[in-house]
């Protein structure tokens, strides 16, 4: 019977498996057919001279050495001019289709952008031996460590691009990417098998430290580490582009016009972003408006610190409810999910990340919200939506979301995903007239035709390849749809959830047109959630005596 079982399960899970690969060939086909390379409007020498005469540039150039100059279709209205030296970009500008200069950068700063603090040598080393701590294990040869290695990995690829080595950047990036994906795959679809016998590294290193007073400790450590987030975050000198343009449509919301076309062109594209992007920076827009890049933006800095410590939270919750196997006390179980957390805002680039103000770290606590939530479809459906109205990606994983769902669950998930939309569409139409949504959609279309080197296909000189790469993840989707249709007990285990969601938008991030060290933000806390803090043997028993005594609060009264 176990035979014909295991027989019956095989089967299952290769009609899923033929449905992907069915997807992916068909998906790369047409995504090929209808795949186009932007035109370069302005002749490369004519891009070049207007961006050598530009003053700023100009100015640089002269005193600067760089053998390499690339000129690549932004829209159809503007290029992108880089100057090189052995692969790091020394000036850049947008030309306009008349050859006049829309805009000039050149790095003067330390950092690219970004508090410099949280580039420092000693900073970057201290959350490399944090986020061991919280999330390797012993013995050393457990794949847990190997995990914990590949997310360490990222940080060459963040040095790359202080350095301002973008397509090195984007190269150094994409093996630990390929290897987490893979592995967030295996935990999302991997058999059940009990888990190797392991200890956390940092029980490990305190055998005699009562739990209760572990669990004090990491929580002072966590109340620290918020701090800093606080302190480095906000009244970062170096905020991203991302953010001025964030709070440049909060602006022109609160003045009753859409951003879609009328934002200044101090940030090229500052349009291309979901409503609720906008939305949500409305009431620092009240308090402080933004409508150049001298204004401050130091209330949005404050949201995207706020975006980590509640990612943080999320993460906390996910791990501390998760019904672990064994006789696991109240303190085992809070334990395990401070270090999840810690080791989620341990991160290395997360850091940085938040420093620079961008909008990633706000759509981590959707992301991780939404995990919490998984086993409460409409709530975490409603809350992808949310995530989805913010950035465009989080949407792909709705169809996984829905997949398993049956009856009254999915009615009441599509009704949430109706009271999400219902209001920003009317926001649209409200502002924009009937064409406010296409304005919308029309501006968002610039992040699906846009020219960079700063993705693998770029880097590589592959541009062709890269709709097979799309149309991979599209099967990914499609077969992991059908795998949770045919399988919905799956949909209860957010840890197999979690590795699902982080696999897929890692796809998303390796086939897209455009990648920075940023958008790391969105899959770190989904695998801090499942491969990182995967069960590990049961460890010492907490003093049930110290627990009745009131010497440590129960979960609950943390997690509350």
């Amino acid at each position: 019977m176990p035979a014909r079982e295991a027989s019956g399960a095989r089967r299952r899970r290769l009609v899923p498996l033929v449905a992907a690969i069915v997807v992916a060939v068909a998906g790369g086909g047409l995504l090929t057919a209808l795949h186009h390379t932007q035109r370069l409007l302005v002749p490369p020498r004519a891009a070049i001279n207007a961006a050598l005469h530009a003053p700023q540039s100009a100015r640089v150039l002269a005193g600067a050495h760089w053998d390499r100059v690339t000129v690549t279709p932004i829209d159809d209205q503007l290029e992108h001019v880089s100057f090189l030296e052995h692969g790091q970009l020394v000036a850049e500008a947008a030309i306009y289709r008349n050859g006049q200069v829309a805009s000039e950068k050149v790095d003067t700063m330390p950092v690219p952008y970004g508090n410099w603090v949280a580039y420092e040598p000693a900073v970057l080393v201290g959350l490399c031996l944090l986020f061991v701590l919280m999330a390797a294990v012993t013995p050393w040869w457990r794949l847990r460590n190997l995990d914990v290695i590949a997310a360490l990995s990222f940080l060459p690829a963040v040095l790359l691009f202080q350095n301002r080595y973008l397509s090195a950047s984007m190269l150094a990036a994409a093996p630990p990417m390929v290897y987490l994906l893979l592995r967030c795959g295996f935990v999302a679809f991997g058999p059940d098998r009990p888990s190797a016998a392991a200890r956390p590294l940092l029980v490990a290193l305190t055998p005699r430290l009562d739990p209760v007073r572990r669990v004090r400790w990491l929580r002072w450590l966590l109340a620290v580490v918020a701090l800093v987030f606080v302190m480095v975050g906000v009244g970062s000198p170096n905020a991203v582009d991302v953010l001025y343009a964030a709070m440049e449509g909060a602006t022109k919301l609160i003045h009753g016009v859409l951003p879609y076309g009328h934002l200044p062109p101090g940030v090229i594209h500052g349009d291309t972003y979901p409503i609720l992007t906008y939305v949500l920076y409305t009431p620092v827009a009240l308090i402080s408006p933004v409508s150049t890049t001298w204004d401050s933006v130091n209330g949005g800095l404050a949201l995207a610190v706020v975006g980590a410590l509640v990612a943080a939270a999320a993460v906390f919750r996910t791990v501390s409810g998760r019904r672990l196997p064994g006789s696991r006390r109240p303190v085992e179980v809070e334990e395990a999910g401070l270090r999840a957390a810690l080791a989620w805002l341990a991160f290395p680039p997360l850091l940085i990340t938040v420093s620079t103000g961008t909008t990633d770290p706000l759509l981590a606590a959707m992301l991780a919200a939404a995990i919490l939530l998984w086993r409460r479809p409409a709530f975490g459906t409603g809350m992808l939506a949310i995530a989805g109205w913010f950035k465009f990606a989080p949407l792909v994983l709705l169809p996984v979301a829905l997949a398993p769902l049956r009856g009254r669950q999915l009615l009441r998930a599509l009704m949430a995903l109706a009271l999400v939309s219902l209001p920003l569409l009317a926001l649209l139409v409200a502002l924009g007239g009937a064409s406010g949504p296409a304005d919308m959609v029309h501006s968002m279309s610039y992040q699906f035709t846009r020219g960079s080197v700063q993705s693998v296909w770029g880097a590589l000189g592959i541009p062709g390849a890269q709709p097979f790469g799309q149309s991979c993840v599209l099967g990914l989707i499609a077969g992991s749809a059908l795998v949770l249709r045919r399988e919905p007990h799956l949909a209860a285990d957010r840890t197999r959830m979690a590795a699902l969601c982080a696999a897929i938008l890692i796809g998303i991030q390796l086939s897209a047109d455009y990648w920075a060290f940023l958008y790391l933000a969105w899959v770190m806390p989904l695998i801090a959630c499942s491969v990182l803090s995967a069960a590990e043997a049961a460890e010492p028993a907490a003093d049930p005596a110290a627990v009745a005594a009131g010497r440590l609060k129960p979960v609950g009264a943390l997690a509350g």
